[in-house]
Formats: structure tokens, C-alpha cells, sequence
């Protein structure tokens, strides 16, 4: 028993050091050099930027990337943006958090493309930037 609570204490502190996933049943969990956490084939960050900016932002990247079938959905505290990109389905999850910071989930394809997510985000930073 010891030598096991030994294996998994050391699997979890490489996991940390790597920044891979973890799979726990059928829940899979990860992050990415402390910004971005990789959850059941969501992408997801926070940004320090009201709810508004982000959204402006993620629809501009959408746009950018030429995104079909784009299908907008606005609440006070939440938004999605629904879109067809490059033949693969994108999901774009907004969470208001606090007046200045705003969660962002993305999630490409069905099983979920860590790469293009990371993707998606970077062209949401950078027009969050300008």
C-alpha cells in the first residue's frame, strides 16, 4: 500500500513539473505553463479584460479566421459564440468573473483540439492587445 501512495505521489509531482495530463476516470485535466487549463477537451484561461472586450475579441478572431455558421449568444454573465472552422466545430465559452476578468473556454472538433484551442486563443489575446 506504502509503495503505492509512493507511485501516485510521484506520478502527480511529474505531472506538475511536465505540465501533462492527468486522466482520472473519464475526466481529463492538464495545464499549460500556469495560463491555460486543458479540461474534458475544453481549453480554458482567464483574462483581465472586462466581459465586453473579450467578447468583441473572440468575434473579431472568429472573423478573422473566416468562421462559418457563426451563431452569437449573449447573456449578462455569458456568452458563446457556436461556429464552423476549417470543417471542425468550435465552441467558445465566455464566463463573466469580475468586472475586470473574464473566463474563456474553447473547444475544437468533438473530441477537443488542445492545439486549436491554443490557437483560437492566441488570436483572441492578440486582439485583445490592439
Amino acid at each position: 500500500m506504502l509503495k503505492k501512495i509512493a507511485l501516485m505521489v510521484g506520478l502527480l509531482s511529474l505531472t506538475a513539473l511536465t505540465g501533462c495530463a492527468v486522466v482520472a476516470g473519464d475526466t481529463v485535466m492538464g495545464y499549460e505553463s500556469g495560463r491555460f487549463v486543458y479540461h474534458d477537451g475544453s481549453l480554458e484561461s482567464v483574462y483581465k479584460y472586462p466581459l465586453d472586450q473579450v467578447w468583441d475579441a473572440a468575434r473579431k478572431a472568429l472573423a478573422d479566421l473566416k468562421a462559418a455558421d457563426v451563431v452569437p449568444e449573449r447573456k449578462i454573465e455569458k456568452a458563446t459564440l457556436d461556429a464552423v472552422l476549417y470543417e471542425e466545430k468550435v465552441k467558445i465559452t465566455m464566463t463573466y468573473l469580475t468586472r475586470t476578468d473574464t473566463a474563456v473556454s474553447v473547444r475544437v472538433g468533438t473530441a477537443g483540439s488542445n492545439i486549436g484551442a491554443k490557437y483560437i486563443h492566441d488570436k483572441i489575446e492578440a486582439n485583445l492587445r490592439k
